[in-house]
């Protein structure tokens, strides 16, 4: 590549990526210090961002956060799943777990087709409230078909399943105590029912040491689920293509791939706990520069264009989850 073509790059891509990386940064300070949760603000600020009518001077570089990076951030997430502290909770919860992400999957599929949304936006809402939130969300949009639809979905169902998250770990620890689960009891219903893992240690710590420490656990344990929920949805969409014929299967997205070599080489004991922590700390960034970048490229007239029916799914899902897991959490421990 000449030198013109690189200055040419840069001053197309240059922008947008400065944009994203601003955006991630406040995001993060943000969060901290208001005690709200990091991607809810990045939704809001690139919301703010996009108000300004940038967009054509931005898109470039923000297509950069919102495309390769926030794949490569989901990718990263695998290098955080220990399998030793996946096993201290044994077989039932890898029973649970997959019941509760497979169970909300189905329940968000059947829901999204009565209320009349579309199967790609549904599946990502389900996908959020099954197995880890936001990072669910953008994992599974990078599943669907690329469209502005989904990418509206995607940032609204974000912004959504943080609200039913802080709701939840306000909601849920009185509630277990009125049921009469243990502490033990209490972590694992938390971590298989809040959507985000910042939650679900806020509803844990609001009970018991033990409690939180099961509880991050137990969400560890649907957070493994990612990557195979992932390709169900890729299969599950192809299947819905083209007036429902099947086009052969594809091979899993090579951000899924790279999630479960990370996995791999975590439990195999190959990745030095600094660079676990430094990829952490990566793929927390990327996620949240993606979310921001989305949100800009959206811009506030988004929020409008949210329908009450995806609202209501993202409750339902919500709903059946929690039943799910407080009957498992009887079943099994």
């Amino acid at each position: 590549m000449t030198t013109a073509a690189l200055r040419l790059s840069a001053g197309r891509l240059g922008p947008g990526l400065i944009a994203g990386l601003l955006l991630a940064i406040l995001a993060k300070l943000l969060a901290a210090n208001l005690h709200a949760p990091a991607p809810l603000v990045a939704v809001v600020l690139g919301m703010m961002l996009g108000a300004l009518g940038l967009q054509a001077q931005l898109g470039a570089g923000l297509d950069v956060f919102a495309k390769p990076g926030l794949r490569l951030g989901v990718a990263m997430m695998g290098a955080q799943i220990s399998w030793s502290e996946f096993a201290a909770l044994g077989g039932p919860a890898i029973v649970a777990s997959g019941a509760v992400v497979l169970g909300g999957l189905g329940v968000g599929a059947l829901a999204g087709t009565a209320l009349g949304l579309p199967f790609a936006e549904a599946l990502i809402a389900a996908a959020a409230c099954s197995i880890c939130g936001a990072s669910a969300a953008l994992a599974a949009s990078q599943a669907a078909p690329a469209s502005p639809a989904n990418q509206r979905t995607t940032a609204l169902v974000i912004v959504g399943v943080n609200l039913l998250s802080t709701v939840a770990m306000l909601a849920y620890p009185p509630i277990a105590h009125a049921l009469g689960l243990s502490a033990h009891q209490s972590g694992v219903f938390f971590g298989l029912s809040i959507h985000d893992v910042a939650q679900v240690a806020g509803a844990g710590a609001s009970v018991s040491p033990e409690t939180a420490s099961t509880a991050a656990l137990a969400k560890l344990a649907r957070i493994v689920w990612l990557g195979p929920a992932v390709v169900l949805i890729g299969l599950m969409l192809t299947r819905t293509q083209q007036g429902g014929v099947v086009g052969g299967l594809k091979a899993p997205p090579l951000f899924v791939l790279g999630f479960a070599a990370l996995a791999a080489a975590r439990g195999l004991g190959l990745i030095p706990p600094a660079l676990v922590a430094a990829m952490a700390a990566c793929s927390g960034f990327l996620l949240l520069a993606g979310v921001g970048a989305i949100s800009a490229k959206l811009g506030p007239k988004a929020l409008l264009e949210v329908e009450p029916k995806l609202a209501v799914m993202l409750a339902t899902v919500t709903v059946a989850v929690a039943v799910l897991a407080y009957a498992l959490t009887r079943i099994f421990f």
